[in-house]
């Protein structure tokens, strides 16, 4: 089957672009602003510590190609949207590639909970990064403050006027998806 690699286009990726033409059939170009690779069989180990962030999906037949392409640059997406580095495969961000692929619910999500971002006023922007960082932190409060340079206290605190002023529980297991993905929205925003 084919696999199919995006990245963002830069010095980093131009080194990736090599690693990827050392391990023919390869075929590279920039398609709509990305760096898209269809490769004959999955990237080198080289490819995957080539410093570059890239989404990978495949092996797939070539018919399915434009898909495949889809889904790496979902993969891309997500794996950006997570921290994650190197050769990213769809298969293990699958729930954050489908959030981030769905501008339309995105946007939905927005409108909804556009008057809780409005009665946060000008705490909005903190408790949206306390509430991504205590979920990306796997719900841990002291490793979240640290990232975000405050007291733990200050975390908690945020996490609870975000339940609030949304009626999203963050703690429950759905509910942290939708606070993630609001609150990652919310942030793109600004």
């Amino acid at each position: 089957g084919l696999w199919v690699l995006a990245a963002r286009p830069g010095e980093a990726a131009a080194g990736l672009e090599r690693s990827l033409r050392d391990q023919p059939p390869v075929l590279c170009a920039v398609v709509d602003g990305l760096l898209v690779g269809v490769l004959g069989r999955a990237p080198s180990s080289r490819a995957a510590r080539a410093g570059v962030v890239a989404g990978l999906a495949g092996p797939a037949e070539p018919e399915e190609l434009a898909a495949v392409r889809h889904l790496a640059v979902a993969a891309l997406s997500a794996a950006e949207s997570a921290g994650l580095a190197g050769v990213v495969h769809v298969a293990r961000v699958p729930a954050l590639a489908a959030v981030v692929d769905r501008a339309d619910l995105a946007a939905v999500l927005l409108d909804h909970h556009r008057p809780a971002w409005t009665a946060l006023g000008a705490r909005a922007e903190p408790v949206a990064r306390a509430v991504c960082a205590w979920l990306e932190a796997d719900r841990d409060v002291d490793v979240a403050a640290e990232r975000l340079f405050v007291h733990p206290n200050t975390v908690r605190n945020r996490l609870q006027r975000f339940a609030e002023v949304t009626g999203i529980d963050p703690s429950a297991t759905f509910g942290g998806v939708d606070a993630w993905w609001l609150c990652r929205s919310w942030l793109a925003q600004t």
